[in-house]
């Protein structure tokens, strides 16, 4: 009895009486203060303890799936969102490495313009939240990205022409540089050797040189802005010519005009052009005049004169020279007066004679032909006419074409002398018969000569050779008829 006590004691934990008792347990309110014989207490009680039990492991584990969540996102790496001027170029998790690749390209760009070059456009790198699928762009990449958006401005120095701005270069020595080797240049195209000096070159246009901020792209090298200066433009197109070309065709294709292609080219002579040579296909423009004043030193000829006289006991053919003409010389100054090359005027400030012609004199003879001819005149050749006396493309036909085959025989149209026999210009090998009263007749173009100078012939006699010597256009005789130094018509010597 005393250990079933004792054992309840330690099972409920119940407290003592002096008596050894326990002592009478509180009625709730409202409940029959009867004994839980089936044991419904006992298992509340345990199942409040499981309860609690629940709670705390869920908490452990919700706390352990937190710490994870928290470890897992540490090991995640840090990305920057990559930015110019607010468009998103590209992730990184180096923002350092951003940085960097930044000051490289400043440096290469400083290096390349000469001047201290800075970007200028705005570039952030900016720490976003992982989402699944963003990674960082690859370096080499990124960096490429960066190249070829990120602009750069630096301090440069612009000429400005009537406050327009033309162009900028990388220091004040460049700039000024450019506007010495302007004039150098423009110098050199007017100027021959020996010939001229120029006493000053200006520029019409206010020219200013201009500190300021200028995005590096714009920046010129010192022959590139003399370039600009001189054509008015920074574009250069150019053309090959190629086999059959001309000026016309090349001109047309390119919507100018052929003056407009001479304007470009200046060095162009007439309307040769050679295959393989570059023609510049932009008129200049140029944004600067430069005028110039030279003074030009040249020596011209004085031309001698002739001092005839006549001797009758030689023919008019025959001369003879007593004394050789020399011409003189005289140094001329004058002054020119020029815009971009071109003279616009001229003045003479002195003349200097340096050396007196000296006159030319020889005896002519006047001894009078005798009359020789008929004033009858035989035809010359056998042949067809091709061209006859008077107007003839653009021009004056003094005498008769007579078309025949190359050495056919020339003759004599009337009795006379032979006065000339040789080598005149477009007439070729001609041959001059003189027949009295004034008359003479002219045989042109021969192919050879059967007669000479002196020579007295007959109306008949062969004197020469159909031909095409001098201004010719094929074998034939040009025939004229001279009477008292005038051409006439030959066939109205023929009824």
């Amino acid at each position: 009895m005393s250990a079933a006590i004792q054992m309840d004691e330690t099972c409920m934990n119940v407290e003592k009486t002096e008596s050894g008792l326990p002592p009478k347990r509180r009625l709730r309110p409202g409940r029959p203060n009867v004994p839980d014989a089936s044991g419904a207490g006992d298992k509340k009680l345990r199942t409040r303890k499981l309860n609690r039990n629940a709670i705390y492991i869920t908490l452990v584990a919700a706390a352990v799936v937190l710490l994870a969540v928290a470890m897992t996102n540490a090991n995640r790496p840090c990305l920057f969102a990559v930015t110019i001027d607010g468009e998103l170029v590209g992730y990184t998790d180096d923002e350092a490495l951003v940085a960097e690749m930044v000051w490289r390209l400043s440096e290469e760009e400083s290096f390349r313009v000469g001047a201290e070059a800075v970007p200028s456009c705005q570039i952030d790198c900016q720490k976003i939240k992982w989402e699944k699928g963003l990674e960082a762009t690859d370096p080499d990449e990124l960096g490429e990205i960066l190249k070829e958006k990120i602009g750069f401005v630096a301090p440069g120095y612009v000429i400005c022409v009537n406050g327009q701005d033309v162009v900028a270069l990388c220091s004040e020595d460049a700039a000024r540089g450019a506007l010495d080797d302007l004039r150098k240049n423009y110098i050199n195209s007017i100027v021959k050797a020996g010939h001229a000096t120029v006493e000053e070159v200006l520029i019409k246009e206010k020219i200013d040189i201009v500190e300021q901020e200028v995005a590096t792209s714009l920046f010129r090298s010192k022959q590139e802005a003399v370039d600009i200066l001189t054509r008015g433009t920074d574009k250069m197109l150019s053309y090959v010519v190629q086999r059959g070309d001309s000026l016309w065709a090349i001109a047309q294709a390119n919507n100018m005009t052929v003056d407009d292609l001479r304007k470009a080219n200046p060095n162009i002579q007439g309307d040769l052009i050679k295959e393989g040579e570059n023609l510049n296909l932009i008129v200049p423009d140029p944004y600067v005049t430069l005028y110039s004043r030279e003074v030009v030193t040249y020596t011209v000829s004085i031309p001698y004169s002739t001092e005839v006289t006549h001797d009758d006991s030689m023919w008019p053919w025959q001369e003879t020279v007593t004394q050789a003409g020399q011409s003189g010389q005289k140094e001329v100054v004058e002054e020119i007066m020029r815009e971009n090359g071109q003279e616009v005027s001229r003045r003479k400030i002195s003349e200097r004679i340096l050396s007196y012609p000296v006159t030319r004199k020889l005896v002519r003879g006047s001894k009078q032909v005798p009359e020789m001819g008929s004033g009858e005149l035989a035809w010359p050749v056998q042949g067809t006419i091709t061209s006859k006396f008077g107007p003839r493309w653009g021009s004056y036909h003094r005498g008769v074409d007579i078309g025949a085959a190359s050495g056919t025989p020339i003759i004599a149209a009337d009795s006379g002398m032979v006065v000339f026999a040789g080598w005149n210009g477009g007439y070729g090998n001609l041959v001059k018969i003189a027949h009295g009263s004034n008359m003479q007749t002219w045989y042109a173009h021969l192919s050879k000569f059967a007669v000479s100078t002196g020579q007295e012939v007959k109306k008949g006699d062969v004197i020469g050779y159909v031909g095409s010597t001098g201004v010719s256009t094929g074998p034939h005789l040009h025939f004229e008829v001279h009477v008292d130094g005038v051409a006439n018509d030959p066939l109205g010597f023929y009824k």
